[in-house]
C-alpha cells in the first residue's frame, strides 16, 4: 500500500496548534482530534502509519488531561480575586511557566504577592503585575531580541506606556525577565525553578546562589533586608530562598486556595 509522505514539521506543527488551542478551550479541541484522524484517513494515511501513532496518543494523554487541568487549576486558583479572568492571562502564566521552567502556581502566586493581579499597581518606581521598572522593562525588551522564544507579545514601550497595558498584555515582559535574569544568574536555562527562586530573581536576583539573600548582619544586605523583613518568614534575621518559598506557599494554601482548586 503506498503511503503519501508528509512532512514531520507539518505534522508537528499541526499538533502543535492543538496543543495551543486546547489549553484555552478543551472542549473545542477534543473536537480537533477525531478531526485530525479523519484529516488522515481522507488521505489514506492509516493511524498505525510509522509516526502517526506515536505523535496522536502522547497527545492525548498530555494535551487533553495535563494541560487541561492545568489550566482549570489556575484559573479557580484567580476567579476568587478576579471573577472574570480571562482566558489569554491563565494561558499567559502557563506558556510562561513552561518557557521559564517554573510551577504556574508559584508564578501564580508570585503574581498575587506583587500586585494581586492588578495591571495598575504602583510602589514607588515600580509598577504592573510583576512590579518592572524601566530598568527591568529594558531587559525585557532586549530579551525578545536575543532569544526567538521570546518575542511573542513584545515591542519597544516606556514605561508609563506599559503601565496602561491590560495584565494580559503584561505577562509577556514579566515572562522575559524571569529569562533574562535567569540567563545571567543562573545560567543554566534548563533548570527548573522552585518557587523560592522564582521569586529571588525578583527580589535579589545577584544573590540567588548565595546562602541567604540579605541579613540583618550583613552590612552589604542589610539596608535591603529592613526594606523587605516580612519576607523573613522564620525571623531569624536572614531572608533566603526557602523564606520565599513558604510564603509563596501560604499564599497558594490560603489567598489563592490552591488545594480548593485541585479537587
Amino acid at each position: 500500500m503506498h503511503i503519501p509522505r508528509i512532512k514531520g514539521a507539518q505534522i508537528k506543527g499541526a499538533l502543535h496548534n492543538l496543543k495551543s488551542a486546547c489549553v484555552v478551550k478543551e472542549q473545542a479541541a477534543k473536537k480537533m482530534l477525531p478531526g485530525i484522524i479523519l484529516c488522515a484517513q481522507s488521505l489514506a494515511i492509516p493511524i498505525q502509519a510509522p509516526g502517526i501513532a506515536k505523535l496522536i496518543k502522547p497527545l492525548e494523554k498530555d494535551v487533553f488531561v495535563n494541560s487541561s487541568t492545568k489550566f482549570r487549576q489556575i484559573k479557580n486558583m484567580i476567579t476568587g480575586i478576579i471573577p472574570q479572568v480571562s482566558d489569554e492571562f491563565i494561558t499567559g502564566i502557563i506558556e510562561t511557566s513552561d518557557l521559564v521552567k517554573c510551577n504556574p502556581e508559584d508564578l501564580t502566586a508570585l503574581l498575587f504577592k506583587e500586585s494581586r493581579f492588578n495591571p495598575k499597581a504602583r510602589n514607588g518606581n515600580f509598577g504592573g503585575i510583576g512590579q518592572m521598572n524601566k530598568t527591568s522593562l529594558k531587559l525585557s525588551i532586549q530579551q525578545a531580541d536575543i532569544n526567538e522564544n521570546a518575542k511573542k507579545g513584545i515591542r519597544p514601550i516606556i514605561l508609563d506606556k506599559f503601565l496602561s497595558l491590560p495584565r494580559e498584555e503584561q505577562i509577556p515582559y514579566v515572562r522575559n525577565y524571569i529569562l533574562a535574569m535567569k540567563k545571567t544568574y543562573i545560567k543554566d536555562m534548563d533548570k527548573p525553578l522552585s518557587g523560592g527562586e522564582l521569586y529571588g530573581l525578583f527580589y535579589t536576583p545577584g544573590r540567588i546562589k548565595k546562602t541567604f539573600l540579605t541579613s540583618a548582619q550583613d552590612p552589604t544586605t542589610a539596608k535591603m533586608y529592613y526594606s523587605n523583613r516580612a519576607l523573613d518568614y522564620n525571623k531569624d534575621s536572614q531572608i533566603t530562598i526557602t523564606d520565599l518559598q513558604k510564603i509563596l506557599n501560604d499564599i497558594k494554601s490560603y489567598d489563592l486556595k490552591a488545594h480548593l482548586a485541585k479537587k
